[in-house]
């Protein structure tokens, strides 16, 4: 299935780091599956998941940034593009979808900006 807009993974405007995060997501703020993250950037995160998404779909997220427990990020995401199984756009990444986050409040993006910086380090 093509990406949408002709975007592709290597094409994104912030870098992307290795960080496995338990993520809470799904349709309905009420009823969220549970998942792990494979990468993070300041404008999205990669979900392993089977969970049935379209391009474009909104999904909601919950996270928690390691050191942060008591700052939950909550928001939506829109999927900007999908590993599938059986056709994988990155053969080293599991099925999932990479998510693009929607209404990211600018706390919550400060979290993931010093996370980042913190991990890049090591």
């Amino acid at each position: 299935m093509p990406l949408h807009n002709g975007d592709t993974p290597e094409k994104r405007s912030s870098v992307r780091l290795e960080a496995e995060l338990r993520v809470y997501y799904g349709d309905y703020q009420s009823k969220l599956l549970t998942g792990y993250s494979i990468d993070l950037s300041t404008g999205g995160i990669f979900l392993g998941t089977t969970c049935p998404f379209d391009i474009d779909d909104i999904v909601k997220l919950k996270l928690s940034i390691p050191g942060e427990e008591e700052n939950t990020i909550s928001c939506d995401a829109r999927v900007a593009w999908i590993n599938y199984e059986d056709k994988r756009l990155k053969p080293e990444y599991p099925t999932g979808v990479g998510l693009q986050f929607v209404n990211l409040a600018p706390e919550n993006l400060s979290s993931i900006v010093g996370f980042l910086e913190v991990k890049a380090v090591w």
